[in-house]
């Protein structure tokens, strides 16, 4: 199977091409101009924000892993341009060239944080994203959905929880979790109990894989490991680490200091380092999800557990 990998020199875009090497099929890797490259064989430059300068070659199917995330601290517009744009600009480029097949790798933000530990959030829910990531990962969903039923090309869509792994940007959720840990600020609210979701990148990319056996239809799954509590993961990174790397805070003083960090924000630049969605997702399981749907319909199952995931993250970079 010929298969073009957009975002092929990122975090994501790497493993999947590793992962379909091994399994005997033909990758193409996507990069902007001017990316590194290095280890890649077969590579496409284009730029999915620029139509005129995606002369794809003939191919079976995308996997669609390019995009802007919130923590780079784009605007809005910016936001819509690479996740919603581009992911048009790149579908319809695509079926110039016969594919059948677009696998999108949109977020868990798309349906918005509205989870809870007895009503987990699951792909039967309306979407009500709170962000600008959110909703630019949501008008691209939307638009797949019209476009397979217009051309029959078959599209899933994944919604991952944070992804974490060797290589993953510095500026990721993932990647905070873990330097926040290292750095010992880590805030641990209550008894630890709010669901933490974290997914392994190797998983995701097995349940990319699982993804290109299906043949028809629309279809949109969650990908997650097990609901993981904060207090599992911040103990099972501790723990390799070999050291302490939370802070006790009563949700009282949380609340005061998510308060004085939206009212200083403007004055910032980017986000404000605590915000009320980060404030209810620790204080409360509003990212919970359920990824039963893409496990039973699909097989999903972890290839990695967390206590190897955390492992070979923390040995990756010198833990």
């Amino acid at each position: 199977m010929r298969i073009i990998v957009t975002g092929g020199s990122g975090f994501l875009g790497r493993a999947v091409i590793e992962r379909l090497k091994r399994d005997g099929m033909k990758p193409m890797a996507m990069a902007l101009p001017g990316e590194d490259v290095k280890g890649l064989n077969t590579v496409i430059r284009g730029d999915v924000t620029d139509p005129d300068s995606l002369d794809l070659p003939e191919h079976d199917a995308v996997i669609h892993c390019a995009g802007i995330l919130e923590s780079s601290h784009p605007s809005e517009e910016m936001m819509m341009k690479v996740n919603h744009t581009g992911t048009r600009n790149m579908f319809d480029a695509a079926l110039k060239k016969g594919c059948r097949k677009f696998i999108f790798i949109s977020s868990i933000s798309a349906l918005g944080p509205h989870g809870s530990r007895e009503r987990p959030l699951t792909e039967k829910m309306d979407p009500d994203p709170c962000d600008s990531y959110g909703r630019s990962k949501l008008e691209a969903e939307r638009y797949l959905k019209r476009a397979s039923e217009d051309t029959g090309t078959t599209v899933v869509v994944l919604r991952p929880s944070v992804l974490y792994g060797p290589g993953m940007n510095l500026n990721s959720s993932g990647m905070k979790i873990f330097t926040s840990i290292r750095k010992g600020i880590m805030p641990l609210v209550g008894s630890g109990d709010t669901v933490l979701n974290m997914l392994y990148v190797d998983n995701l990319v097995e349940a990319i894989m699982l993804s290109l056996g299906v043949n028809e239809g629309y279809h949109i799954y969650h990908v997650s490991e097990a609901p993981y509590s904060q207090s599992l993961i911040i103990e099972t990174i501790e723990r390799r680490m070999k050291r302490i790397g939370h802070r006790r805070y009563p949700k009282s003083l949380l609340w005061i200091l998510t308060l004085l960090s939206e009212v200083v924000s403007p004055l910032l630049k980017g986000p404000p380092p605590l915000s009320w969605t980060k404030y209810r997702a620790l204080t409360g399981s509003i990212w919970a999800m359920s990824s039963d749907r893409i496990r039973e319909e699909l097989g999903f199952s972890e290839i990695v557990s967390l206590e190897e995931g955390v492992d070979r993250t923390c040995s990756f970079y010198g833990w």
